[in-house]
Parts: structure tokens; C-alpha cells; sequence
């Protein structure tokens, strides 16, 4: 007669329904493990420790009305895309008082939360939803996602193509080639281009991810790299510059600097000589990044100081390539090219007097 000790044969029960659930279910017990520490980080406080929420969240208001998030709400009646916009971007913009978490909580971690709390769902609760949103049982959402683009890399030649990943809408995948942005229905057998616009909210989709992918681009530079004007005082925001010598608008844009290094804004210098290595702005480009006392020569060369220019033949000199390749990654085409600390996008020169307060607005 064999005897199992109550807490193995606990174990093994646990461990059963925990394959079982993966094999019915997009997440595996590692995610959802991950996903509850997650959870009790950032979401616990509001949600409740089981996803469960508090007492009479119905009647609360504020951060208090928390809904649960174990299947007994309205959760499940939300998309994967959904789910991860509203973690993603919070919903402050539209009355409610829940943060964003975009920069918090990385694309992974986003997942593993709702892998985390889908995994309270009911069997009947998670089935039903799986069906609405065509989920299928024992495949990752990464590898769903992934296989909404195949259609498109066919097309393109290219598998140079950024993994899908669901909006808010569902059914519809965002993904990015280039500069471009696209959005596949049908599970990937039509595409459109362009900008994907929120009419009732007045929302941009596609410029918050814009905004956020080019502010991401430009945080892999280092300061190190860069040609930085600082502000006068302290620094109330940062203005990042693509910027080539030869441009006559790059020159009149730099007379003014000082002026918004007075209103407390720092410039930060990238370079971007159009026509890459043959342009005309190319070879003082690399004597500025090659130069001592970058400032100065950056003076010199766009005419607002008398010097020589320091040869470009140096190691830095490479990094006017990178930031002609970061340039073109972005959407960039000419010079002058503004970006704010947001990732907001400013066309062409812009005077100062203009400039400064957009800048100060964005704070």
C-alpha cells in the first residue's frame, strides 16, 4: 500500500493543474510566476493581492474604484491589445486616475501581468475570451504576434519588420518597418499605412508610439557623443538637434541659441550631414566631433566664431555616420531637425521666440 505525504501529493496536484492550465491557455506557469511578482509591485495596491480589488470598488471613486481583474469584471471583455494599451498608457487621459506604465514595464512585463491575472480567470471565463479574440490554446502571444507579419515580410522581401503587437482596437496589430508604420487586420492579410487616429478621444495611436520609439532611439546615444549646449541656470528641458553645417536654416537656428539656453533649455547637438559622406557638411561635421572644445568649434563652423576647424581624421569621427544612420532610422530627410525631451517632432527651423514656449508647454 503506498502512502503519499499530504504536502507531495498537494505538490503534485498544484503542478498538474498548473500544466494543464498552460496547455489550454497562451501562458506558462513561468510567466504567470513573474507576472504575480509584477503584479504585487504595481498593481496590488489598487487590484487587490489576487486581482481580486476592494471591497466595494463599484461604489468607490477615484484610484479606489479598481476593478478586479480575476474574470468576476469586465476584463475579459477587453482584447490582449487592449489589456496592455490601458497598462501601457493608464486611462488619466480619459477621466480615470490609473498611471501609465510605458517605460515602467517593459512589453514582456506588460504580458506577464496579464498572464498573472488571466490566470484567476475561470476556465469558462478564459475560453470565452480566447474564442472572441482568436487565442489560440498552447501558443504565446508573442508567437501569435509574430505571425501577423508573415504576409507582410513576404511582400517586402525583408524580415526587417518589427513584431506585431495588438492596439487598442482589436483586432488590429501595429507594427514598423523603417520610419514607416503600418496596421494588419484579418490576421495579417491586409495592410494599411499610416496614421491610426482616435476621432472621439482626439488621439494620435500612432504619434504616441512615434513619440516614444524616437525618444528611445535618441536615449541609446550617450551624452558623451553629442555636442551639448547647456542651460543657463537650471535646466528645465532638453532640445535634440539633427543639424548639418552647410544648412543655411542649421546656422540661423544656432544665432539663437542662447536664447534658449537663457530660458533654461539645453541643446543637444546630433549630426546629420545630408547627402551622408558626400554632402557638403560632412567633413566639418567630423572635424566638430573630432575637435577638443566641440562648442567652439561648432561656432566656427556654422559662422557665428573665427578659428580653424581640427582635422576629422579621429576615432569620434565615426559617430557622424551613427547619427546620419539614427537620423534616417527616425524619418529625418533634412536639416534643421527638432526634437523635444517627448519625442515631439518640429518640422524645419522654428524661431526661438516660437520655439521656447512649445518646449516649456510640453512640461
Amino acid at each position: 500500500m503506498k502512502i503519499f505525504h499530504a504536502g507531495i501529493l498537494f505538490f503534485y496536484l498544484f503542478t498538474s493543474a498548473n500544466v494543464a492550465m498552460a496547455e489550454s491557455r497562451w501562458f506558462n506557469s513561468d510567466q504567470v510566476n513573474r507576472g504575480e511578482i509584477l503584479f504585487q509591485q504595481n498593481c496590488a495596491v489598487c487590484h487587490g493581492l489576487n486581482a481580486e480589488a476592494k471591497p466595494g470598488w463599484e461604489q468607490a471613486s477615484g484610484e479606489k474604484s479598481a476593478p478586479p481583474l480575476n474574470g468576476s469584471a469586465h476584463a475579459w471583455h477587453h482584447s490582449m491589445g487592449q489589456l496592455s494599451q490601458t497598462i501601457r498608457q493608464g486611462n488619466i487621459q480619459i477621466g480615470g486616475s490609473m498611471p501609465a506604465f510605458k517605460g515602467k514595464l517593459s512589453e514582456q512585463d506588460i504580458k506577464q501581468v496579464i498572464a498573472f491575472f488571466q490566470s484567476k480567470w475561470p476556465d469558462d471565463v478564459y475560453q470565452q475570451w480566447a474564442g472572441e479574440n482568436h487565442v489560440v490554446a498552447g501558443k504565446s502571444v508573442s508567437t501569435i504576434e509574430q505571425d501577423v507579419t508573415q504576409l507582410l515580410k513576404l511582400r517586402l522581401g525583408s524580415n526587417d519588420i518589427a513584431s506585431a503587437t495588438e492596439t487598442e482596437i482589436k483586432g488590429v496589430y501595429q507594427t514598423q518597418f523603417g520610419d514607416k508604420y503600418a496596421y494588419l487586420i484579418e490576421g495579417g492579410r491586409y495592410v494599411f499605412i499610416g496614421d491610426l487616429i482616435d476621432l472621439k478621444q482626439a488621439r494620435n495611436i500612432t504619434e504616441v508610439s512615434r513619440r516614444s520609439d524616437v525618444k528611445k532611439a535618441l536615449a541609446e546615444i550617450p551624452p558623451s557623443d553629442l555636442v551639448i549646449y547647456p542651460a543657463r541656470g537650471q535646466e528645465r528641458t532638453v532640445l535634440n538637434i539633427f543639424t548639418d553645417t552647410s544648412c543655411a536654416y542649421c546656422q540661423k537656428l544656432h544665432s539663437e541659441i542662447g536664447h534658449l539656453q537663457s530660458a533654461g533649455i539645453s541643446v543637444h547637438y546630433f549630426p546629420f550631414p545630408r547627402g551622408s559622406s558626400r554632402g557638403p557638411g560632412y567633413k566639418s561635421l567630423k572635424s566638430v566631433w573630432c575637435a577638443k572644445d566641440g562648442m567652439k568649434a561648432m561656432d566656427i563652423a556654422k559662422g557665428v566664431a573665427e578659428g580653424n576647424l581640427p582635422s576629422g581624421n579621429c576615432e569620434r569621427s565615426n559617430l557622424v555616420d551613427r547619427g546620419f544612420e539614427l537620423g534616417r532610422k527616425i524619418g529625418i530627410t533634412g536639416t534643421p531637425a527638432l526634437f523635444s525631451a517627448n519625442g515631439t517632432k518640429f518640422n524645419g527651423y522654428v524661431p526661438y521666440n516660437e520655439l521656447i514656449p512649445m518646449l516649456l508647454n510640453e512640461l
